[in-house]
C-alpha cells in the first residue's frame, strides 16, 4: 500500500501572533513523527516539506503523481477561536470512514474534544480533497487542534510526543497493515532506498536499540530491509549500506 503524507503548509507559514506559533512548523513536526511510525507498514512518501501542495496543485505543478497512492493524509492545525480536533472528508465521498473514525477516537483518548459529527467533518471546498475524489483516491485531512487557542496548544504540547501514534495506529489498524509488508495483500517484504538525513552520523545497531555495530554518515544511501521493535515497542528500521547491516532510528532516514 502506498501512502502520501502532506504537510499542509511550509515551515514559517500562518503565524499566530497570539500564541507565537506558526502552523507550518507544527504541520511538518507532526508529519516527521508520523513517517517512521507508518513506514514499516506501508510504502510512505512525504510531499516535499519546502513546498505547498495546494499551491502546486493550483498551479499545475504537483511534485508527485497522486494516482500512484492508495491513501493521502494531510496534516493541518485549525484556527478561528474554536477548540478540538476533527478529521475532514469530502461531502461526496461514499467510502467507509473506519480509519478516520479510529483516528478521531484515538485523539479523543488523548484528551482532545471531537468536533463535527463524532470527530468527522464533511466539506467540498478544498482543492486537494476535490482532486483526490476525482481520481478515486482515499483522502483525509486532520485538523489536530486550534493552534490559536492557548488551551488547545498547551494540551498538544503536553502530549506532543504521543500525538503521532494514535493517528498512525488508526491508519495501521483499520487498513489492516502488517509490519514488513508493503500492503495487507502483497505478501512481499518491503525494501526501498533511503538516505540518512538530519544528522552528521547515524548509529547502526545489532538489534533494535541494541549494541552499536558502526556508523553511517549523513547523506549516505541505505537500503531498508524491514523493521523491528525494541523492548519499549518503538519501531527501528533494518538497513544495509553494503558494508553494515543492522538497525537504525527511523527519524533520521528518509
Amino acid at each position: 500500500m502506498k501512502i502520501l503524507l502532506v504537510s499542509g503548509h511550509r515551515p514559517g507559514h500562518n503565524l499566530c501572533k497570539a500564541t507565537g506559533v506558526d502552523e507550518g512548523s507544527l504541520n511538518v513536526e507532526l508529519v516527521r513523527s508520523l513517517l517512521p511510525l507508518l513506514s514499516p507498514y506501508a510504502q510512505v512518501d512525504v510531499y516535499p516539506y519546502e513546498r505547498d501542495m495546494y499551491q502546486d496543485n493550483k498551479n499545475g505543478c504537483l511534485k508527485v503523481s497522486l494516482k500512484d497512492y492508495r491513501y493521502i493524509f494531510e496534516v493541518h492545525f485549525n484556527a478561528g477561536g474554536g477548540r478540538g480536533t476533527s478529521v475532514q472528508l469530502h461531502s461526496a465521498y461514499k467510502g467507509g470512514i473506519s480509519v478516520e473514525q479510529a483516528i478521531a477516537d484515538n485523539m479523543a483518548a488523548l484528551g482532545c474534544k471531537k468536533r463535527g459529527d463524532n470527530g468527522s467533518v464533511r466539506r467540498s471546498d478544498l482543492l486537494n480533497m476535490n482532486t483526490a475524489l476525482r481520481l478515486g483516491i482515499d483522502y483525509a485531512l486532520i485538523e489536530v487542534c486550534f493552534y490559536d487557542s492557548a488551551a488547545d496548544l498547551a494540551l498538544y504540547r503536553q502530549r506532543q510526543k504521543e500525538t503521532a501514534r494514535p493517528i498512525a495506529e488508526g491508519i495501521i489498524d483499520r487498513f489492516g497493515l502488517k509490519a514488513g509488508n508493503a500492503g495487507p495483500s502483497s505478501g512481499q517484504a518491503e525494501t526501498r532506498n533511503a538516505v540518512v538525513t538530519g544528522c552528521s552520523s547515524l548509529n547502526v545497531r545489532r538489534t533494535p536499540n541494541g549494541a552499536v555495530l558502526g556508523t553511517v554518515k549523513g547523506g549516505a544511501s541505505l537500503r531498508i530491509l524491514g523493521a523491528g521493535k525494541d523492548p519499549d515497542g518503538d519501531v527501528w528500521y533494518k538497513v544495509t549500506d553494503g558494508r553494515l547491516t543492522g538497525y537504525v532510528w527511523p527519524r533520521y532516514v528518509r
